[in-house]
């Protein structure tokens, strides 16, 4: 149920930001000039950086770290040290991301669903932010509580190798996602949608 509810408040605030994004847009007499745009263009491809630094970093810090170290205290700090990549990274850029890639669509002769690939974009976004927010979310708590000081041996508890093998796939997942996303705003593939 706790899930449920953390589902659908970011579902509420993401559609919240793209909508006031929408309506600020729309009120504005002229698209961004090209300077605008550069500069936009580069803080969103910063925030992709930030976004994929993040999930290298646990990707990192879960698979490499976690399965050749044996000591207890570094486990648990490689899983505190990945948390805090999600926390500030893959989140900020995750947000940041999915801002000033809706506020370049508006803004521009992209619009928000002009294109496929926009839309294909800001759909991506938002799957892997709640992907993130849910099951990462609990692969991440879980890791850290099973490898905290005063539990068994993380290595001989199964369910702490379920949630980081679980956490290490999802990482995948999400690289997989965000590479995706970055692929299709290389080469805008699908064309202009059809007005009916």
């Amino acid at each position: 149920m706790q899930n449920l509810i953390i589902l659908l408040s970011t579902l509420a605030v993401i559609l919240v930001l793209i909508a006031l994004l929408a309506i600020i847009g729309k009120y504005l007499p002229k698209r961004l000039s090209l300077i605008q745009k550069n500069c936009w263009l580069i803080a969103h491809i910063m925030f992709v950086i930030v976004y994929f630094s993040g999930l290298f970093g646990t990707l990192l810090l879960a698979n490499i770290a976690t399965t050749t170290i044996t000591d207890r205290e570094l486990i648990y700090a490689a899983h505190i040290f990945s948390k805090y990549c999600d926390w500030f990274l893959i989140i900020p850029g995750a947000f940041g991301s999915l801002i000033t890639g809706t506020w370049l669509s508006i803004r521009t002769q992209w619009g928000l669903t002009k294109y496929y690939w926009t839309i294909v974009k800001v759909l991506g976004n938002i799957g892997a932010i709640l992907f993130g927010s849910t099951l990462m979310r609990i692969w991440f708590d879980q890791t850290v509580a099973f490898s905290s000081i005063g539990q068994m041996n993380p290595l001989q508890n199964p369910a702490y190798l379920h949630n980081r093998q679980m956490l290490i796939i999802g990482t995948m997942i999400s690289l997989s996602i965000l590479f995706f996303l970055v692929v299709v705003s290389c080469f805008k593939p699908w064309g202009k949608r059809l007005r009916s």
